[in-house]
C-alpha cells in the first residue's frame, strides 16, 4: 500500500511504481550513474556502488559544511520511517503487513508514552504497518503542508544543499523545495511559549570541533508528523542534529529526538548517515506537490479504488 506525495506529472508516475523506482535505486544498470552525471540539467543522483569506485578528494575542510549533498544513495528515502525505527515487521519490506492498529512487534519499536500512543492512532498513514488505503489517509503532505521537521531528515532527504554565512548555515532541500536556517551567531534558543510554532522550528548550532557542527531545534508546530508512517510529536519536542565532516567527500548524519510527552526517552532515527558530496554544477529536479494533479487523482484513481473496495497503491 505504497504512497507517494502528489507532485509534478513525471513524479506522480513514478509514484505508482515504487518496487521498481526501489530497483533503480539499489541496482542502477552499468553506465547508467556516468551518463546521469553529464547532465546539466534536471540531474538525479547515482546510487551506492558508484561512489565506492570514486577517488576521494582530500580530507574535510575546516568547519565547512558548504556543498550539494546526496542522501539517496545511503537510504534517505525512508519511505517506511526512520532507517533506524522502520515500521516493519522483523523480516518483513511488504506491504501486506499494512492496516495494523498500532505498531506492536515492528523492529527496533519506538518507546510510546500512553499520550504519544493516543496521538499515534490519530495519524492515518499511506506506509508502514499502519497503512490506510490512499484516499483515506491524513498525511499533511499529501494536502499540500509542509512536511516540517525534523521529516525532513527522516523522509525524503535526498539531495539537499548547505551554505553558510556569517551568522547562519542555510539548508536547502529538494524535497518541495523546502529550506531551514541554523542560527550560529550565539543567540539562545527562544522560550516556546513566547514565540508561534513553525513547521521548521527555531534552530541555533555550533561548531564543536574543527569538522562537527550540532544544532538544536524547537518550536516545531505538532500538526507536523515526524516521519512517513504517522509517529507524532508535541510541541515540547526538542531536536539535535550533529553533522560530522568525515572528509572532503562525506558527512555524517546523525538526528535524536527528545519529546518526554510523547516517548518515555530520547531515541535516534538516524545514526551517521553517510551523505556523499556531488559536483558542485548539480542541478536539482523539481520535486514538489501539485494539488491539481492531487484532485485528478483523488477523483481518478483514490477515489475509484475506495468506491470499488479495493486499495490504491
Amino acid at each position: 500500500m505504497a504512497k507517494c506525495p502528489m507532485l509534478s506529472a513525471i513524479v506522480l508516475l513514478a509514484c505508482f511504481f515504487v518496487p521498481a523506482v526501489h530497483a533503480q535505486l539499489n541496482d542502477q544498470p552499468k553506465g547508467v550513474a556516468e551518463e546521469l552525471a553529464k547532465r546539466k540539467w534536471n540531474n538525479s543522483p547515482p546510487v551506492k556502488s558508484f561512489y565506492s569506485g570514486q577517488k576521494n578528494h582530500g580530507p574535510a575542510p575546516v568547519r565547512d559544511l558548504s556543498g550539494i549533498w546526496d542522501g539517496t544513495a545511503e537510504g534517505g528515502g525512508q519511505f517506511k520511517g526512520p532507517i533506524l525505527h522502520p515500521a516493519l515487521y522483523p523480516g518483513s519490506r511488504a506491504d501486506d503487513d499494512a492496516g495494523h492498529p498500532d505498531e506492536t512487534g515492528v523492529v527496533n519499536p519506538l518507546p510510546f508514552t500512553a499520550a504519544g500512543l493516543e496521538a499515534l492512532k490519530k495519524n492515518k498513514p499511506g506506509d508502514g504497518v499502519r497503512a490506510v488505503d490512499v484516499a483515506n489517509t491524513n498525511d499533511p503532505v499529501d494536502y499540500g503542508n509542509p512536511s516540517g521537521f525534523p521529516r525532513m531528515l527522516f523522509y525524503e532527504l535526498r539531495v539537499i544543499e548547505l551554505t553558510q554565512t556569517k551568522n547562519q548555515i542555510i539548508m536547502l532541500d529538494e524535497f518541495d523545495q523546502h529550506w531551514r536556517h541554523i542560527w550560529t551567531d550565539g543567540r539562545p534558543l527562544p522560550d516556546i511559549n513566547d514565540v508561534e510554532p513553525r513547521f521548521f522550528g527555531y534552530s541555533v548550532g555550533k561548531w564543536t570541533d574543527d569538522y562537527t557542527f550540532e544544532a538544536d531545534t524547537v518550536g516545531v508546530d505538532d500538526k507536523t508528523w515526524l516521519d512517513n508512517v504517522g509517529r507524532p510529536h508535541s510541541y515540547d519536542m526538542s531536536v539535535h542534529e550533529i553533522w560530522h565532516r568525515v572528509d572532503y567527500d562525506k558527512i555524517e548524519l546523525t538526528v535524536t529526538v527528545d519529546d518526554p510527552k510523547y516517548y518515555s526517552e530520547k531515541w535516534t532515527g538516524l545514526n551517521k548517515l553517510v551523505l556523499h558530496r556531488l559536483s558542485d554544477d548539480f542541478d536539482m529536479e523539481e520535486f514538489i506537490y501539485n494539488g491539481v494533479e492531487t484532485e485528478d487523482y483523488n477523483k481518478s484513481v483514490a477515489g475509484e479504488a475506495a468506491r470499488s473496495g479495493k486499495p490504491a497503491k
